[in-house]
C-alpha cells in the first residue's frame, strides 16, 4: 500500500462473501505474505471496543511493513446519536496515511447516510465500495462469470439450475461451481446432469431439517443434524447456510403477515428469487412468529462477528447457537 493510497475503507452491504473476497484479495493481499505483515493487521469489532481504543489502535506505529491495516466490523455502533457521530467522523479525520482503517458494515446504506456523505466529501482520504447480493437472474449471470473466473464454463442452463438450489448464497454457490468444474476437469462444459448428479438438494434439505427441529423445540434432534451436517461441510460454509435460511424466513414471514393469501410463485416473485425454495421454506415460516426470527437473526449476526473476529471457534459457535434456540 502506497501512502497515497486512503486512510479510510468502507465495505458495506449485504453481500459478505464479496465483503470478504475483496478485504482479502485486494486489500489484505497488498500488505504481504510474510508473517511480518500478518503482525500489523489488526481486526476489531466496533460493540465491544471504544473509540478511544480504536483510535490507539489506528496511531499505532507499522511494526515490520511499510503500513498498518485496522479492520473494524461494525463501526456504526460506535457512532450511534449525534455526539458519537461527530466524536466517530473526528477520529476517522485523524487516522494517519501509515494506517488503512476499513470498515465493514454488512448493511446496506442510504445514499445520504452522513458516513457515506463524510467520505465524498473526503475522496483523497476515504473511498467507499457497496457490495449487494446477487438475486434472481443477478445470480445466474453471477455464475456464469464466475465459472469463467475459476477457468471454466457451465452453462446457461445449469447456471439456472444451480441457482435455484443456492438462491442468493455467493459462498456456498462458489464452492459448488469449483466442485462442478473439478468433476469435468475442466475440459467440458458443465451441463445440467452433472448439477442434478452434484449439487442435489441434499445438504440444504438436512439444514432445513435442522431449522425444523428448532421451530419445534427438539433440541437433541438439531444437534444430531449439527453433527451430520459438519461431518460434511466446513463449519464456516454451513453456518452460511445456515444465516440463508433465517434470512429468507424472515423475507417469507414478512410477506405472509402482510398478505396471508399469497402463494409461493406470488412470494418468490415480490422477493425477486427463484420460486423453488419459497415452495419449501413457506411451510417452515410458520413455525415461527416474525419477532422471533429477528430475533434468531440478531443472534446469528453477533456469533458471525465472534467468529470474524477470532473471538469463538466456528464450530463451537453452532453448537451454543444450536444449544441457545431450542432451550
Amino acid at each position: 500500500m502506497s501512502k497515497s493510497s486512503p486512510a479510510i475503507y468502507l465495505l458495506y452491504g449485504d453481500d459478505e462473501f464479496a465483503i470478504r473476497v475483496f478485504l482479502e484479495e485486494q486489500l489484505i493481499a497488498r500488505m504481504g505474505e510474510s508473517s511480518a505483515a500478518t503482525m500489523d493487521i489488526t481486526s476489531l469489532d466496533g460493540r465491544t471496543k471504544s473509540l478511544e481504543a480504536i483510535q490507539a489502535e489506528t496511531h499505532t506505529i507499522p511494526f515490520l511493513s511499510k503500513r498498518r491495516m485496522v479492520i473494524l466490523y461494525n463501526p456504526l455502533a460506535l457512532a450511534k446519536g449525534k455526539t458519537n457521530q461527530g466524536k466517530f467522523l473526528e477520529l476517522l479525520a485523524s487516522v494517519p496515511p501509515s494506517t488503512a482503517l476499513v470498515l465493514i458494515e454488512d448493511n446496506k446504506l442510504e445514499n445520504k447516510h452522513w458516513l457515506l456523505s463524510w467520505i465524498q466529501e473526503n475522496p483523497h482520504q476515504a473511498w467507499s465500495q457497496l457490495f449487494t447480493l446477487p438475486k434472481g437472474g443477478a445470480m445466474t449471470h453471477w455464475i456464469l462469470d464466475q465459472a469463467h473466473k475459476m477457468g471454466g464454463e457451465i452453462s446457461n442452463p445449469a447456471a439456472q439450475l444451480l441457482a435455484s438450489y443456492i438462491d442468493e448464497d455467493p459462498r456456498l454457490a462458489n464452492s459448488e461451481i469449483n466442485k462442478l468444474l473439478t468433476y469435468v476437469d475442466y475440459s467440458r462444459i458443465v451441463s445440467e446432469e452433472d448439477v442434478q448428479l452434484l449439487v442435489a438438494d441434499v445438504r440444504q434439505g438436512d439444514v432445513f431439517e435442522m431449522v425444523d427441529a428448532v421451530g419445534y423445540g427438539d433440541g437433541e434432534k438439531a444437534l444430531g443434524m449439527l453433527r451430520r451436517l459438519l461431518e460434511e461441510e466446513e463449519a464456516l460454509l454451513l453456518f452460511g447456510m445456515i444465516i440463508r435460511q433465517f434470512r429468507l424466513l424472515i423475507q417469507v414471514r414478512e410477506l405472509m403477515n402482510e398478505n396471508p393469501g399469497l402463494s409461493s410463485e406470488e412470494i418468490a416473485n415480490q422477493m425477486g428469487v427463484h420460486p423453488y425454495p419459497i415452495k419449501k421454506i413457506l411451510p417452515q415460516a410458520r413455525l415461527f412468529t416474525l419477532p422471533q426470527l429477528k430475533g434468531i437473526y440478531r443472534h446469528l449476526s453477533d456469533i458471525d462477528r465472534a467468529i470474524k473476529t477470532g473471538r469463538l471457534d466456528d464450530e463451537l459457535a453452532l453448537d451454543l447457537l444450536i444449544a441457545s434456540l431450542t432451550q
